[in-house]
């Protein structure tokens, strides 16, 4: 089974990054946009393409590619604003298939969540570094709200097209080993693997002192600078953690935080703020599964909420609040379905808001906690839903309440949560 940090997709974003799905939750300004955003397609149809050098040297000035990258980046919101997956063609690289794949996949979970038509979408530039093989780093936020985000951007065609390096280009792979750790690196990201690494160890420290102990187990680090290493990955996450691939066990998928995979960072933060919460969530996940015997194993909700309030990702019960509010709700146990049932015991095969489940996961931690005798009530009620597989049934067993009453309670605690 996989697990994994979602991009957090905010709350007007709710959750457009989210538990992304491995991911930490960033809550946008309220601030509105200003300004309405141009009629791109008429601009583009009426003026010539900014990416194109207005002199003969064949290497566009940085005026030059800040304009082309700006452009590319205007489109790329209207196609999100506008429900517009054809304009996405004009701005991605259409010659790597698995990087196109997990663009497009993004934009459909956006367009079929409660998030979409309520963000408006618009980006600004902000710096660029120009990379090996003709690679540029374009450093840009989102208009509106608290996010940036370092993506990788190649001329095309005559165009500065959305992309990332190809697997030979980022270089062999390296592995190196310690007391806790074996890690694979690759050398395109060698300005961040020595704090990856450093933020691993990090991690393991965080879950220690909450949940009191971790594996003796290894844990195989795979810090990806590309999502096509890993073509088949869920496309959603920036971190999954893999109790077993193959001959491999305990591994861990880390994005690098100048990939597209790695999506939007809170700049009060920085990406090692949003990253760390990230490590420490994945590597919650192997402690669960090694460590705790997966306890709770038939509910998702408890993996997941889990490993986001080990994190300390209060934050998220604000996120389940302000839904629940405003009339989006994923309950706990879907009693209308008896095979599709969409709920937060089966939170991985949600039709929609998979990244809003992590925020109602979390609250239901938080709240089991908070008023059933901490985490040894929390882990009381995972053990019984192992004895009864019916969460219905395990609710009494192991805090003496009723279902009914336990599922209201936790309702009337969200409403208090924002």
């Amino acid at each position: 089974m996989k697990h994994m940090k979602l991009l957090p997709v905010l709350t007007a974003f709710v959750v457009m990054l989210a538990a992304q799905l491995a991911c930490q939750t960033l809550i946008p300004s309220t601030r509105a946009v200003s300004t309405p955003s141009p009629n791109l397609n008429e601009a583009a149809s009426t003026q010539p393409n900014p990416a194109l050098p207005s002199t003969a040297s064949s290497s566009p000035s940085d005026d030059e590619i800040r304009a082309g990258i700006q452009h590319s980046l205007d489109l790329y919101a209207q196609a999100y604003n506008e429900n517009k997956p054809e304009l996405l063609t004009q701005v991605v690289d259409q010659e790597n298939k698995p990087f196109r794949r997990i663009v497009n996949s993004r934009f459909d979970e956006y367009q079929n969540s409660s998030d979409a038509g309520q963000i408006q979408h618009g980006f600004n530039l902000l710096d660029i570094e120009k990379r090996e093989f003709g690679y540029v780093i374009a450093h840009f936020e989102m208009d509106g709200y608290h996010v940036e985000a370092n993506w990788p951007f190649r001329m095309l065609a005559g165009s500065w097209v959305l992309t990332e390096p190809t697997v030979e280009q980022v270089g062999e792979p390296v592995t190196s080993e310690t007391e806790h750790f074996i890690f694979t690196t690759y050398p395109w990201a060698d300005d961040v693997n020595p704090k990856i690494r450093e933020m691993m160890e990090t991690a393991r420290n965080n879950v220690e002192n909450v949940l009191g102990k971790v594996p003796d187990e290894k844990a195989n680090v795979k810090i990806m600078p590309i999502y096509s290493l890993s073509p088949y990955n869920p496309m959603g996450a920036i971190a999954l953690y893999n109790r077993e691939q193959g001959a491999t066990k305990n591994l861990i998928d880390v994005y690098t935080p100048h990939s597209y995979a790695f999506s939007f960072y809170d700049p009060a933060l920085g990406w090692e703020g949003t990253l760390q919460a990230t490590l420490t969530h994945e590597y919650t996940h192997m402690t669960h599964a090694r460590s705790f015997n997966s306890a709770g194993r038939l509910s998702d909700w408890m993996s997941e909420g889990l490993a986001e309030y080990v994190s300390g990702a209060e934050e998220r019960n604000a996120d389940a609040c302000y839904a629940f509010r405003s009339g989006t709700f994923i309950p706990i146990v879907d009693l209308t379905e008896t095979v599709y049932k969409q709920d937060l015991m089966h939170m991985y095969t949600l039709e929609r808001d998979f990244g809003l489940s992590y925020s109602f996961a979390t609250s239901l931690v938080y709240f089991t906690v908070e008023n059933y005798g901490g985490l040894d009530g929390f882990w009381k009620l995972a053990g019984a839903l192992d004895q009864t597989s019916d969460f219905t049934e395990a609710v009494p067993e192991a805090l003496g309440i009723s279902y009914e009453e336990y599922n209201q309670t936790w309702q009337d605690w969200l409403t208090k949560q924002c």
